[in-house]
């Protein structure tokens, strides 16, 4: 991920955190979206300091600016299924995700947490289905949680 922090990515009601005295706070998202926070929001979603004067150095609130590795559609997967197994995949992955979102997911308009990476290559597995790359595309971006 490039050094520059791009300030329009920063999720709605993303908490902030003002406390630069933090041993955490140079790799942490919530003191760096604080630092670039534009002054066209006069107003911020901000942590109380006093509670991080509570923690020390064990920040509950912390979320580190290491970049994750998300994935962009699995149709590749959906392609490699047997017909006899692509309903059981697709019916397992709708049950744990939901119909919308199954779709959005497989074709690349939304993107796979490592943890629904993981689920799409459980079920493939499950049903036999081995991969070399079961995803059709990369994207590396913050985890805001």
């Amino acid at each position: 991920m490039e050094n520059t922090f791009d300030y329009s990515q920063v999720p709605y009601g993303f908490g902030h955190c003002a406390v630069s005295g933090c041993s955490k706070s140079a790799t942490c998202l919530r003191y760096l979206a604080f630092l670039h926070a534009p002054m066209s929001r006069p107003f911020l979603s901000l942590l109380n300091p006093r509670i991080q004067e509570t923690m020390q150095d064990a920040c509950d609130y912390y979320v580190s600016n290491e970049p994750v590795r998300y994935a962009k559609g699995f149709i590749c997967t959906a392609r490699s299924l047997k017909v006899g197994v692509a309903d059981t995949f697709r019916t397992r992955l709708i049950g744990r995700m939901g119909r919308k979102k199954y779709y959005l997911l497989r074709s690349g308009e939304k993107l796979l947490s490592p943890a629904e990476q993981q689920l799409v290559i459980s079920v493939a597995k499950s049903l036999g289905v081995e991969l070399d790359e079961y995803f059709d595309n990369y994207e590396y971006g913050y985890a805001w949680r």
